[in-house]
Formats: structure tokens, C-alpha cells, sequence
């Protein structure tokens, strides 16, 4: 009976240990690249790829090999969103935010590039990221976020004009 399990998993590509395994060797810089471009903390990112690593080894006999990788990104941006509305929560309850947000005058063009990544909708930087950094297509895109092709479409379009408009105030 279990030789009958194995050979039906081996068919239907679901991920055992050897794959799973491969996947964190091929997976984890990218997934780690996508939370760092999602989060400025290390520490957050890091756990975000740790979760996601647990997430796919509790769900590895329900995975295919072929969505190892976006089902490892959705983990790591659902991880990211709870993680800044908890934030966000806390913050409104007591500590602001104000210092945080005060401009510095003394920035380099990466600098720049990456201030006005961060007043982007969230939603539209991880799209920009996975897209343009990432080199993901729109249908893989959408199926990382759970969101239509269309809708990856306009958030690009919408954050690139966002991102014009940005980079021409900082005189770029």
C-alpha cells in the first residue's frame, strides 16, 4: 500500500523531502529578496522566509514541484501583510510614527528610487518588485498575490506613472 502512495505522489509531482530540500536551495534568495523589497526589517524578512519554509514543508504533500515557488512567495506576502496591520494597529494605539517619516535632503539616486518605492500602496510595490526586479510574468504575479492578471496590470501601470511623478519632484 505505501509503495502505491509514493508511486501516486511521484506522478502528480508533489514535493518529498529531496524536492522540498532542492526548493530551499533554489527558492530561499528570491523568497528573501521579495520580503526584503516588502519590509525594511531584516528581522521580519527573515522570519517571513522562515514561516513561509514551515508553510510548504506542512503543506508539501498538497503542492506540486511547478507552484513549489509561488505558493512559497503567497506565504511570505500573506506573512508581510498580517505583520504590517499588526504594526499599523500598534501604532495607532500609542507610539507615532511622525520621526520616522521626517524627509532627509541627503539621498543617492538608489536612495530615491527606494523612498519613492516606499509611498507606493503596498500591493503595487510587491507587484512592481516581482515584475521589474523579479523579472516575473503578469500570470505569475497574479497568482503569488492571489489577484487577477488584469489587476497586476493596472497596479504596475498605476506605480510606474506614481513612481514618474516621484523621481521628477526629487528632480531625477
Amino acid at each position: 500500500m505505501l509503495c502505491v502512495y509514493i508511486a501516486e505522489n511521484l506522478k502528480k509531482g508533489l514535493l518529498n523531502r529531496k524536492e522540498y530540500n532542492k526548493g530551499v536551495d533554489l527558492w530561499s534568495d528570491d523568497a528573501y529578496r521579495f520580503a526584503c523589497s516588502c519590509c525594511d526589517d531584516a528581522e521580519c524578512c527573515k522570519d517571513a522566509v522562515q514561516e513561509a519554509f514551515a508553510k510548504l514543508w506542512e503543506h508539501r504533500e498538497e503542492v506540486r514541484w511547478e507552484k513549489g515557488k509561488a505558493f512559497l512567495l503567497s506565504v511570505v506576502h500573506n506573512h508581510l501583510v498580517s505583520r504590517l496591520r499588526y504594526d499599523k494597529v500598534r501604532s495607532i494605539r500609542g507610539n507615532t510614527i511622525e520621526e520616522a517619516l521626517a524627509p532627509d535632503v541627503s539621498f543617492d539616486l538608489k536612495e530615491a528610487i527606494n523612498r519613492a518605492m516606499s509611498t507606493l500602496p503596498q500591493v503595487q510595490r510587491e507587484c512592481v518588485q516581482l515584475r521589474d526586479v523579479e523579472g516575473y510574468s503578469y500570470k505569475e504575479i497574479a497568482n503569488i498575490l492571489n489577484i487577477s492578471d488584469q489587476q497586476v496590470q493596472v497596479y504596475i501601470f498605476r506605480a510606474r506613472v506614481a513612481l514618474k511623478r516621484q523621481l521628477k519632484e526629487y528632480h531625477i
